[in-house]
């Protein structure tokens, strides 16, 4: 294997998720760990990328969305932009995004890079707008990294 690899426990306390939702979140195929999915405890291991995933999905619940819009936030955003769960990827390429629901059961979400006017008109029309700051994600799970490796 290479890289650094995060068991379950590991992975629940860098991202502040309980175990029982990376179970379930692994069970309904949400968010699937790179290394040996179908195990149990410890023969479960969470890449970097996976973490960013989890905390996308954490921090999605924390703003009070439901789990299937959560769910259908996170397919959209893998998708259009998979670069953002990529651990290597470079700085300059952070972006601010938001995403608008659709109608289209196929594609529920439109991501657009974050317009405050857009966002605003939208608000004004009765439409939600998710914020999406790539970098605000990738900040949290750094920091998260590091209170963890103390």
């Amino acid at each position: 294997m290479e890289g650094k690899f995060y068991t379950s426990t590991e992975a629940a306390e860098i991202t502040h998720c309980s175990r029982r939702q990376l179970q379930y979140w692994r069970e309904k195929g949400v968010i699937v760990p790179t290394v040996n999915s179908t195990g149990k405890g410890r023969n479960v291991y969470y890449s970097k990328a996976d973490l960013l995933a989890l905390t996308v999905m954490e921090q999605l619940l924390s703003i009070g969305l439901n789990f299937e819009v959560c769910h259908a936030a996170l397919v959209t955003l893998r998708e259009q932009e998979p670069w953002l769960f990529d651990e290597f990827f470079p700085e300059e390429k952070m972006k601010r995004l938001m995403l608008l629901p659709t109608r289209s059961p196929e594609q529920p979400f439109q991501l657009l890079e974050f317009d405050k006017q857009v966002a605003l008109e939208a608000l004004c029309q009765g439409q939600t707008v998710i914020p999406f700051w790539s970098d605000r994600i990738h900040q949290r799970l750094r920091e998260n990294l590091r209170s963890f490796e103390r």
